[in-house]
């Protein structure tokens, strides 16, 4: 597909979680809740599943034909990476589609501050406090700069979420990221470059869909965008789009990205935080949804966030590092 600014393709949701507790004391309200410690903890229901990477991630094969073909994600990840002692099933996956390197079977290596796994296309480490690194090196994936036709590395990390936020039913949506560009180093000649093509860039998407089997639009889908890191642009855009993404058959609504990071350029290889209650943004995709003809007998009320999935999707000659710590998506009913 065209490329457009904040958006490329996006990967393949995979089916992980973890059930949540939503019963017992003490309860949540905006304001936030009080622990039996009596300090005030954040209001609503933790969305994400093992927001520290602690048990680990499943490893995709290679191409998502492999999972399509075979069975689906259980019978086809190639490996399961730790980064400590626990067996418990990890709630994380890691896609590596279209890449020549398979992460599974690699060995770990650890260090002082965290646990490596590493080969010649990419680098995936979680450091003691919780804080992952992706790096990507696909100057060793193209033996030449892309054309429009060509596949292109991702490195993503996804689930499903087991407790499936309601978009009508819920007040708040609270989401908090902090990211950091390690490094993007350009592996091609400003001649070989072309914008249109290539460039290296971090989005999270949410995956929404409509649950409602009464329904017309039962099962329709939507990409919500949470653009961040695009090579292509110094700082971050405050405008929205709506684009038909031809690999998942689904249309991507994205935020704007300076509305969640604010006037900043991740270019300058320092943290930068997102925190804010994303539901008027995710609701204000739908009202640009139906000015598109879709989602037309759609209630907020039908639809849920299913599940996500952040990291780099690299369709040109990049290497290129970020780190992502303190995530969370807390959903207040």
């Amino acid at each position: 597909m065209r490329i457009r600014k904040g958006a490329v393709a996006v990967g393949i949701l995979t089916l992980a979680g973890i059930t949540l507790c939503f019963g017992g004391s003490p309860k949540c309200d905006a304001a936030g809740r009080e622990s039996r410690s009596g300090k005030k903890q954040p209001a609503g229901v933790e969305v994400l599943g093992d927001p520290k990477f602690e048990k680990g991630l499943a490893v995709s094969p290679l191409w998502p034909e492999i999972v399509q073909q075979n069975g689906g994600v259980e019978k086809t990840n190639t490996d399961t990476i730790r980064f400590g002692r626990g067996d418990a099933d990890p709630v994380w996956q890691m896609a590596q589609w279209a890449s020549k390197y398979d992460l599974g079977g690699t060995v770990p290596v650890e260090g002082r501050d965290g646990v490596t796994y590493a080969n010649p296309g990419k680098k995936v480490t979680r450091f003691a406090d919780g804080t992952l690194l992706l790096d990507i090196t696909t100057s060793t994936e193209y033996e030449a700069p892309r054309t429009g036709s060509d596949a292109w590395p991702h490195l993503l990390i996804q689930q499903d979420f087991e407790n499936r936020p309601n978009v009508g039913r819920i007040s708040r949506l609270d989401f908090t990221m902090e990211l950091r560009i390690v490094h993007c180093d350009k592996k091609m000649t400003d001649a070989e470059f072309n914008e249109s093509l290539h460039t290296a860039q971090s989005p999270f998407y949410f995956f929404m869909r409509n649950v409602n089997p009464d329904s017309p639009d039962y099962q329709l889908s939507l990409w919500v965008g949470v653009p961040s890191f695009d090579y292509r642009y110094p700082r971050l855009d405050s405008t929205e789009y709506v684009q038909w993404d031809i690999g998942t058959a689904t249309y991507i609504y994205a935020i704007p990205p300076r509305t969640i990071w604010g006037d900043v350029s991740f270019h300058d290889l320092k943290w930068h935080r997102a925190r804010l209650d994303l539901l008027p943004l995710i609701r204000q995709g739908v009202a640009a949804m139906k000015d598109k003809g879709q989602f037309l007998h759609t209630d907020l009320d039908d639809l849920e966030l299913m599940g996500m999935n952040f990291g780099w999707e690299v369709p040109g000659t990049f290497d290129a590092g970020l780190m992502v710590r303190n995530l969370s998506v807390r959903a207040v009913e």
